[in-house]
């Protein structure tokens, strides 16, 4: 399988934690390339580059034009400390385009650029193949057909880049962020006579984070709110702490164990078998979290003999540990007996316990940073879009993800982060807003449930809310599967957004 970078694990992972763990064991080389200083601009500069191309989508041919802008954003004073970059393309010849959607999209780390779900899922051009192989072909599951799409790389990132001299460190934290990621959308509608358009967001994993983020200060400002937010991998907080973030995570260590058959499948399906899995977390193994130490006996044997034969871990390890389980635990224990452990962004992955010798998290076997595919974007940009870039194009910047700035309106920490009721407020000062929402089944990262059960917890109505699970990890496009279904899903989801606005 495929690993693209994904920056979600290091969410909960400060550089002090970072190197306490494992502090003799060695740093993965793309880590410290995505350590790397930014190249600055020399100056502010407000560049559009136009092309025309041609796609096969769904077996048809469309016409679109490639728009790559730039836009000055400024500082505290006022004045351009950094320019931001979008890469847009909008079809030609499919009727009225003011009535047209238009799709923003974004990722998250914080400190990703766009490049996943620009290049790998949703953009009319599709990086497939790894190494000396990879290459771009049409993609035929990019959503072009559906929508105008424009992909966003937040300051720090892509080729957005601080100006020399200049102090950007505004944009790099949950409420400056959002506010730039909202003054670049509000630009690009009005530049091109889409402030009329239907608007949906598309986020993934803290990307998630900064759509609703998006929508609250949209709400303060009293700014128009968008048609449609697409969530994929849900890291929204309200789903960490003892007993929730066991219960929302022990359906993605059922499912795992799974697919490592691990457990006796009994014939079920995984989706089944999370299900089983969810209904036994909701009951009884809450109940029993929450006696805690006043548990009896019997039932704690109890409750551990059912976790064994759902997650596939002794349960004379799970009394043990009081029916506690860590997620590195699970990860390195689920498949000792082979010498193997899981992955975490993705928990289908395997490698040798032996072997696992980088510092966590990067000793994740689906996490790759994102090292082989750089190159790629950059001649990409430059050959088919006619984007001169003015320096690296930085896929990821971990510089940025370690001095995030958890501003206190949003909890202050990543730990206390709160966003579902921001979606919430949206819906309801919106009526016709609506939600989707889509993880992966073996996601144990941001496991798919914790997003769900934010969203019920936050009273965010069930009925306006398209909920999506996949058998895959945290980037659910990584497989030709799980894209073509995304992309079908996703399709859907525009169509209901259009018939909620009529």
């Amino acid at each position: 399988m495929r690993r693209t970078f994904i920056a979600a694990l290091l969410l909960a992972a400060s550089p002090s934690a970072l190197h306490a763990q494992g502090a003799d064991a060695p740093m993965s080389p793309a880590f410290l390339r995505a350590m790397e200083p930014m190249v600055p601009r020399d100056a502010a500069s407000a560049r559009i580059v136009t092309t025309r191309h041609v796609v096969m989508i769904g077996g048809k041919k469309l016409a679109y034009r490639a728009i790559v802008t730039e836009q000055p954003m400024p500082g505290v004073d006022g004045a351009p400390v950094a320019v931001g970059v979008s890469y847009a393309y909008v079809a030609e010849g499919v009727g009225d385009s003011a009535k047209r959607p238009v799709m923003f999209v974004f990722n998250g780390g914080p400190g990703a650029s766009s490049s996943p779900l620009h290049m790998q899922a949703l953009g009319p051009r599709r990086i497939t193949g790894t190494g000396d192989a990879a290459h771009l072909e049409d993609n035929r599951f990019s959503l072009l057909d559906a929508a105008d799409l424009v992909f966003i790389d937040p300051v720090g990132t892509g080729a957005s880049m601080p100006i020399k001299d200049k102090d950007a460190s505004s944009y790099w934290g949950v409420g400056g962020d959002a506010r730039g990621v909202l003054a670049m959308i509000e630009r690009w509608l009005s530049a091109n006579g889409r402030t009329g358009s239907p608007v949906v967001l598309v986020g993934e994993s803290y990307g998630t984070s900064r759509a609703l983020a998006i929508l609250n200060e949209a709400t303060k400002a009293r700014k128009p709110l968008p048609d449609g937010v697409a969530l994929l991998s849900l890291a929204i907080g309200d789903s960490d702490g003892p007993v929730i973030s066991d219960v929302v995570t022990l359906p993605t260590l059922a499912a795992v164990a799974w697919y490592h058959q691990a457990i006796d499948r009994g014939g079920r399906t995984v989706e089944q078998h999370f299900a089983d899995a969810l209904a036994f977390a909701q009951a009884d193994y809450a109940t029993a979290l929450l006696h805690g130490p006043a548990l009896p006996a019997a039932e704690k044997h109890r409750v551990a003999a059912r976790m064994a034969a759902l997650i596939g871990i002794p349960a004379a390890t799970l009394e043990a540990k009081d029916l506690r389980l860590d997620k590195q635990d699970f990860m390195l224990g689920l498949l000792a007996a082979k010498g193997l452990r899981t992955g975490q962004l993705d928990g289908r992955a395997i490698r040798a316990i032996a072997e696992s010798n980088l510092r966590p998290p990067f000793d994740d076997p689906s996490m790759s940073l994102g090292s082989g595919s750089t190159q790629t974007i950059e001649t990409y940009l430059e050959s088919e879009l006619g984007y001169a870039l003015p320096g690296p194009y930085r896929s990821l910047n971990l510089g940025i993800n370690f001095k995030w700035n958890w501003d206190k309106e949003y909890g202050g920490s990543y730990r206390s982060m709160s966003f579902a009721p921001y979606l919430k407020a949206a819906m309801e000062a919106k009526p016709t807003l609506r939600a989707f929402t889509g993880g992966g089944y073996y996601d144990i990262t941001t496991p798919v449930y914790a997003g769900q059960f934010a969203l019920e917890q936050a009273g965010v109505p069930a009925d306006r809310v398209a909920v999506h699970h996949y058998a895959a990890g945290h980037s659910v496009f990584e497989d030709e599967a799980g894209l073509a279904a995304l992309s079908t899903d996703l399709h859907a989801f525009v169509a209901g957004v259009l018939a909620a606005r009529r």
